[in-house]
């Protein structure tokens, strides 16, 4: 990435002008009939809705060359290509791959046909957990659960694909463990039979802290009802390091490689997503794969203008860097994609969370927001009181799906009110001639109008965007994540940034490792480099 900041600084300047003497969003609205056809785009049953957003006809063509001048073009054609993106950890970022399944074109021989035989085998493991029993095992009794043990990005993915796309039938139920908590596996074992459970156990380097000692427990508890050949055959595990998790005691034609290339946050395509292929079927899997290989298609292909990822991306510039907002939310309006808020947190934050650029410069413009959200019609009840009224001004993403998987119409069609509504009142808010107008409706007496009017009037201009799913398909879904996900790298490359590293991740976990032996009592004393832990450590371990 050659581009140097001082190349972006005329934009910028550009942008802020625009930005400061456009017109408020409910003038806006109001005066421009087909602002909706000018700013929305549409790709194979997604429809982006961006006209709630301040942006003009100016800003947009501003936006897009500042994509332009960024390279953006340049350093998308670098990641399709298998170029070392990541150079912090000198690796290439091919997790596109798993949904083309096209190995052989950046990969040597070896490798892709390790990854072949991964895919091959993953999708036979699906088959057989989705029907309820073992692979190649018809006399080991029903499968009725299936446990998946990962945290972070080896398990957000595919919870979130099996909370849209629920088991049926007698498909096994799903459970995930993340946190070391041990309450929720506790209670979990406690009312699950062990011969009627699978174990799939998800780490890269298959050293992870969580999973490692969920597993244990989890062998424990095996070992306590069955032989260990009987256990052995219950476990599963997707890692980089097949070796340790044989050495545990998963069957080598049960370990399922991902690559160490593979970024946690991204492998929802790869093995990882195993679980979520027996829930769901591996057929509908592959047509999550297929959809998210068609968005990719579009992001390598579609100028930018009409680019899906590019116009998110640059919207949230707009939003980051211009208007000077720090959250981002994302309220879906289908109660299935309630862990869509989770997932884009991880792939934005742990992506762009970051404050040097690739020249290890403090970088110059702010990087990721806050991401948050929960599903309508619940956070209305719970966060929209602050995007109304609040001080501080959250752009919001709204997700709808059209066409229901029930039969209740008329229930459909009051979630969608509710979230044009919202989108609507956040943008054009109510003046004091409707606030009036509205309590003289309400039955308010005339003398208590004025004193009430500051409390109730609402001062709009607060952008959304409303994205439409003509349905829930895994194919649409499969869409809407690489639009995500292409958005955060497309981000990354306005702020110069490393979108595919996390070193701020590392820091916690080596202190927690030095922290515990003196929880345990196994240490006289903290390392000199913890330092005000003292008292808290002595604190715990006097009531633990």
């Amino acid at each position: 990435m050659n581009t140097k900041r001082a190349d972006f600084r005329e934009f910028f300047d550009l942008l802020h002008k625009y930005n400061k003497n456009q017109p408020d969003l409910a003038a806006r609205m109001e005066a421009d009939g087909d602002r909706c056809d000018r700013f929305s785009r549409q790709v194979e049953g997604l429809l982006v809705d961006f006209s709630r957003t301040g942006i003009g006809e100016e800003a947009f063509e501003t936006l897009m060359d500042l994509a332009g001048a960024a390279g953006v073009e340049a350093e998308r054609d670098r990641l399709f290509r298998g170029e070392e993106l990541n150079f912090t950890e000198h690796r290439a970022v091919l997790h596109p791959l798993w949904r083309s399944r096209s190995f052989h074109d950046l990969l040597d021989p070896a490798e892709a046909a390790l990854l072949d035989d991964a895919t091959q085998r993953m999708r036979k493991i699906a088959v057989a957990l989705h029907a309820g029993r073992l692979p190649g095992d018809e006399e080991a009794g029903p499968i009725r659960h299936i446990v998946h043990v990962g945290i972070g990005g080896s398990l957000l993915g595919p919870r979130l694909l099996c909370e849209a796309f629920a088991p049926a039938g007698e498909t096994p139920q799903i459970h995930f463990l993340s946190s070391v908590d041990a309450l929720d596996r506790e209670r979990l074992l406690a009312r699950i039979d062990p011969r009627e459970t699978a174990v799939i156990l998800v780490s890269k380097s298959f050293t992870t802290s969580e999973v490692l000692l969920h597993a244990e427990r989890i062998r424990e508890w095996q070992l306590a009802t069955m032989e260990r050949q009987g256990a052995n055959q219950r476990l599963f595990a997707v890692t980089a390091a097949a070796g340790k998790a044989e050495d545990f005691g998963v069957p080598a034609d049960h370990v399922l490689q991902m690559g160490e290339w593979t970024g946690g946050r991204f492998s929802v395509w790869s093995p990882v997503g195993v679980t979520a292929a027996a829930a769901m079927g591996p057929d509908a899997f592959d047509a999550f794969l297929a959809g998210g290989a068609s968005m990719d298609r579009h992001f390598r292909e579609t100028p930018l203008a009409d680019n899906l990822p590019v116009i998110l991306a640059m919207l949230a510039v707009w939003h980051r860097n211009v208007c000077g907002y720090d959250v981002h939310g994302l309220i879906p309006y289908d109660s299935r994609l309630a862990g869509l808020p989770s997932w884009l947190q991880q792939v934005e934050m742990e992506s762009n969370g970051k404050s040097v650029d690739v020249d290890g410069q403090p970088v110059a413009l702010a990087t990721a927001p806050v991401v948050m959200g929960d599903s309508g019609t619940d956070a209305q009840h719970a966060l929209f009181q602050a995007f109304h009224q609040g001080t501080a001004v959250v752009p919001l993403d709204f997700i709808g799906v059209i066409q229901p998987d029930h039969s209740d119409l008329e229930a459909q069609q009051q979630l969608l009110s509710h979230m044009l509504a919202q989108a609507t009142a956040l943008a054009v808010g109510r003046n004091e001639e409707r606030t009036r107008a509205s309590m003289r409706r309400q039955g308010v007496p005339e003398a208590e109008i004025e004193t009430l009017l500051p409390h109730r009037l609402m001062p709009g201009n607060r952008p959304s965007i409303v994205l439409l799913l003509d349905r829930l398909t895994p194919a649409i879904l499969g869409r809407l994540l690489v639009l995500y996900e292409h958005m955060v790298f497309v981000e990354s490359v306005i702020w110069r940034i490393n979108a595919f590293d996390q070193w701020g991740v590392e820091l916690g976990k080596i202190l927690a490792d030095a922290i515990e032996p003196s929880l345990a009592g196994t240490a006289a004393e903290l390392p000199a480099d913890i330092p005000g832990l003292d008292t808290l450590i002595r604190y715990i371990r006097e009531r633990l």
